[in-house]
């Protein structure tokens, strides 16, 4: 396993997520690549829905992404990880395994979280998206 994935939303889940994969990465010395997806946002034009439109760059929201996600990685650096980041754009789960099966992934590591029926339901979980459609073994980390 040289390859990991752990894909963060940055929730506190995500800090557990992060700390599974330096586990991993550790014990099998692999690289580590923290990636965090923007979903595109839904616009409504009266009863009908239109296609997703990227809102527009909010590039003070950027900088806080990045600056998060390179504290992540530094994290990671300090526990003697070898790591890095990303910033994508696009549909969640669909991001997330585009990205792995690109990268060669050998794990990805993803939190998620206790949603009611009614959510998953109607709006679906980032999880069974990447389990569905993942090109190698995802681990999930359940909130407590």
């Amino acid at each position: 396993m040289k390859k990991i994935i752990v894909a963060v939303d940055l929730s506190d889940i995500a800090t557990l997520a992060v700390d599974y994969a330096a586990s991993f990465a550790l014990a099998f010395k692999s690289h580590v690549h923290i990636l965090h997806v923007e979903a595109p946002v839904l616009s409504y034009v009266g009863n009908e829905i239109v296609p997703p439109v990227m809102p527009i760059e909010n590039e003070e929201e950027n900088e806080r992404i990045k600056h998060d996600l390179s504290a992540m990685a530094e994290y990671l650096h300090q526990r003697g990880v070898d790591a890095d980041y990303e910033l994508a754009k696009g549909p969640i789960a669909e991001t997330i395994v585009e990205i792995a099966t690109n990268y060669q992934s050998d794990l990805i590591v993803l939190g998620a979280h206790n949603h009611g029926f009614l959510y998953r339901a109607f709006i679906g979980s980032v999880s069974t998206g990447v389990l569905k459609h993942s090109p190698c073994p995802v681990m999930i980390i359940p909130a407590k």
